[in-house]
């Protein structure tokens, strides 16, 4: 983008995004790490006031997906909102924070009310209901959405993932075979995505390492949930390149090219939260010291980039999308997604747990 176009849509006058800029200029990450449950706390309390910014909206309930110094908070998020149950469950246990958990009920209740849809987010916030919550309802809505997600055309191997993860789980829990056909399927046509050095692609165009955090991701428990052994060496052959690819002080690359060639000069926040997650996982399949070093560096590096004092209530705890903040398709924003992978490597950490809690697979008749 030019710089004249540049400056007309991100319009960066205000004295906060100034001062933020200023201090990416010096360096990023230099911010003083606290402790897991400070940078947790924190955190959620961001998301808290995500969810508020549609209190007086059709979607009270939901939570706003982004933050942007341009255009404030966004609109309520049905995808966002459901991922954040399975996080926020456990979170407001381990913080002793009963006014979480009733925030919680509230998102469900919000996506109940909706019609089911295609959304993975409100997929697995439904599950999250019925796991975690002991929603009577919300596995039958889950399931009416899987139904209509199992036969849904999709190109992008994000997606083939994404739906065959969550097509796992539902046809665990109902023990529905059509719904673990079709996971099957999409897990067999991400895996033919997968080129020899273990890159994700449908083209020679880069990918976003959150899109391929969110790949691995799935695998990993897809892998798991079908009983399939070659997605998993695909997620772990994956998984190692990116952990190659990490610098000692937890810097990575925004986008990379089949290869493994970095194809951006920034992190991508969310992207590398979601990497620190897939990378626990592994160290708790494994037992492996190397993928939880690489987690560490990971949770530190994003550490470093969250301000913890000052700013506004808006500002204060927010991840940027990408560091430095006006770098990349997202510059200037803050999701919420980028917070909830955040908490998730944060409490798998601290308490040793799993995000989402393991699901047990149908064993064969």
């Amino acid at each position: 983008m030019k710089p004249a176009a540049w400056l007309r849509r991100y319009k960066p006058w205000q004295a906060s995004q100034l001062r933020w800029m200023m201090q990416d200029m010096g360096g990023v990450a230099r911010q003083p790490e606290q402790d897991h449950r400070s940078h947790l706390r924190a955190t959620l309390e961001w998301v808290c006031h995500a969810q508020d910014a549609c209190r007086s909206t059709s979607h009270s309930g939901w939570v706003a997906g982004s933050w942007s110094f341009g255009s404030g908070w966004g609109p309520g998020s049905e995808d966002a909102t459901g991922w954040l149950i399975e996080t926020c469950v456990p979170a407001a246990n381990y913080l002793a924070w009963p006014e979480l958990e009733h925030r919680v009920r509230a998102m469900l209740e919000a996506l109940i009310a909706q019609p089911d849809s295609l959304s993975v987010g409100r997929i697995h916030g439904l599950i999250a209901g019925h796991v975690q919550l002991g929603h009577t309802d919300s596995l039958a809505h889950a399931v009416h959405s899987g139904y209509l997600l199992k036969d849904v055309p999709m190109r992008s191997p994000v997606r083939h993932a994404a739906a065959g993860r969550a097509l796992a789980i539902l046809g665990n829990l109902a023990q529905d075979t059509m719904l673990l056909k079709a996971a099957r399927s999409h897990l067999h046509e991400t895996l033919a995505r997968q080129t020899p050095c273990g890159w994700f692609g449908s083209g020679p165009v880069p990918l976003a390492t959150s899109d391929l955090a969110s790949i691995l991701h799935s695998l990993i428990e897809s892998a798991r949930l079908l009983d399939d052994t070659r997605a998993l060496q695909a997620a772990r052959h994956a998984a190692q390149a990116l952990r190659v690819q990490l610098r000692s002080d937890g810097w990575l690359a925004g986008a990379f090219d089949d290869g493994w060639m970095p194809a951006a000069n920034h992190v991508c926040v969310a992207g590398l939260a979601q990497l620190a997650v897939s990378w626990l996982r592994l160290a708790q399949l494994d037992a492996s010291a190397p993928w939880r070093d690489a987690a560490w560096r990971a949770v530190a590096w994003i550490k470093r980039c969250q301000r913890l004092e000052g700013e506004t209530a808006m500002q204060r705890a927010a991840l940027p999308c990408s560091a430095p903040v006006w770098s990349g398709a997202n510059a200037f924003r803050f999701d919420v997604l980028g917070a909830k992978y955040f908490a998730d490597a944060l409490m798998m950490d601290m308490v040793g747990i799993t995000i989402p809690p393991v699901v047990q697979k149908v064993e064969p008749a």
